[in-house]
């Protein structure tokens, strides 16, 4: 089966969800307020791909390759990035987008999540190699065998991260997060 590639198109609300067929190559195509909810994103390529105010909830992104694409004000209530046995690539920024109940898994990401509300978002068995997570609220998000090595959390807060199970050399945290640093140990951290 040979591959749809559509490049440079500009799509509106609910124009493109047909068109998320498995082997589709969208190529530095624009979406703007479309509401994708509870799709199977399978085996689809996003390359210089951009969604502003796009509706993923519920959705799977399961091998979709994503290359240089960016996110503004997307909202991904419990969407799921990869799948178990297999590791996808993840290239992309996320800005001001909710994560809220996401869960990433198996996933290598050279990304950027800058103000996003990712409460209750797991991440589990991925490569987050100097992923930068920038001022997002992470309440109760929880990361579970993970490369974070150089990944910064400097302004990020909320998150609980075991360092048992999660290799961080070199990765960035602020004081105010030793809490989920060190939630596992229950000792209290207190200001004298």
């Amino acid at each position: 089966m040979e591959a749809d590639i559509i490049t440079g198109r500009t799509f509106g609300k609910n124009e493109a969800d047909a068109l998320f067929q498995e082997g589709t190559v969208f190529d530095k195509c624009v979406f703007g307020g479309g509401t994708f909810t509870a799709l199977l994103l399978h085996g689809i390529i996003l390359l210089d791909c951009r969604f502003t105010g796009c509706d993923f909830s519920l959705s799977a992104f399961a091998n979709t390759a994503m290359d240089g694409v960016t996110f503004s004000g997307c909202k991904m209530s419990g969407t799921s990035f990869g799948e178990r046995n297999s590791t996808h690539r993840l290239s992309a920024s996320f800005t001001e987008c909710i994560f809220d109940n996401a869960v990433f898994l198996h996933i290598t990401a050279d990304a950027v999540f800058r103000q996003c509300r990712m409460h209750d978002t797991a991440f589990e068995s991925c490569n987050l190699k100097g992923v930068l997570f920038d001022a997002c609220d992470m309440q109760g998000s929880s990361f579970t065998d993970n490369d974070l090595r150089n990944a910064d959390f400097l302004t990020s807060f909320g998150f609980t991260i075991d360092p048992e199970t999660n290799r961080l050399n070199g990765a960035r945290f602020s004081q105010s997060s030793l809490p989920g640093l060190l939630a596992k140990y229950r000792i209290k951290i207190e200001n004298p």
